[in-house]
C-alpha cells in the first residue's frame, strides 16, 4: 500500500505539460498496465482534462526535487563567507555588578508594614481620581 496519493500524472503516465490529447492516448495503456484501479484512471484523466480542477491538483502536489549537479562549487561563495559576524562586547568586571541573595529578598518582603501605614504608596495628587474626567450624570431623585 503506497503511503501517498499517486498524482494524476503517475496514474496515466503522463508529464505535467500534457494536454488533453496526450490524456485520452495515456488511458488505454494505463488500463492495460492495471497499475491502478479503473476508477482512479478515469478519475485522473477526468481530473486533468478539466483545466480549473488541473491547476488546483497541481498547486497542492509538492514538486519533485530537481537533480543539482556541482551543488557545492553552487554553494562556495556562500560557505566561504561568514553570513552574519556579531561582535560581542566586553562584560564589565564581575565586581561592578550587584548581586541580591535570595534570602535578603526574602527578608525585605516579609516584613510587615509598620502599623498605621497604608500597605501601598500613596498615589500623586496629580494622578488621583477624580470626577474631571467622568461625564455629568443626572441621578433622578
Amino acid at each position: 500500500m503506497p503511503l501517498h496519493e499517486p498524482s494524476p500524472y503517475e496514474v496515466l503516465g503522463v508529464p505535467p505539460t500534457a494536454g488533453v490529447r496526450e490524456i485520452n492516448l495515456a488511458v488505454g495503456p494505463a488500463m492495460r498496465a492495471a497499475r491502478y484501479t479503473r476508477q482512479q484512471i478515469q478519475d485522473a484523466a477526468a481530473l486533468l482534462r478539466n483545466p480549473d480542477k488541473r491547476l488546483e491538483s497541481d498547486l497542492q502536489q509538492p514538486l519533485p526535487p530537481e537533480p543539482v549537479d556541482q551543488a557545492v562549487g553552487l554553494l562556495t561563495p556562500v560557505l566561504a563567507d561568514p553570513l552574519l559576524v556579531v561582535e560581542r562586547p566586553q562584560l564589565p568586571p564581575a565586581a561592578s555588578f550587584l548581586a541580591v541573595h535570595r534570602a535578603e529578598l526574602a527578608a525585605d518582603f516579609a516584613e510587615p508594614a509598620p502599623a498605621g501605614a497604608d500597605p501601598e504608596p500613596p498615589v500623586p495628587a496629580r494622578f488621583a481620581a477624580d470626577l474631571s474626567v467622568l461625564p455629568q450624570i443626572e441621578v433622578p431623585e
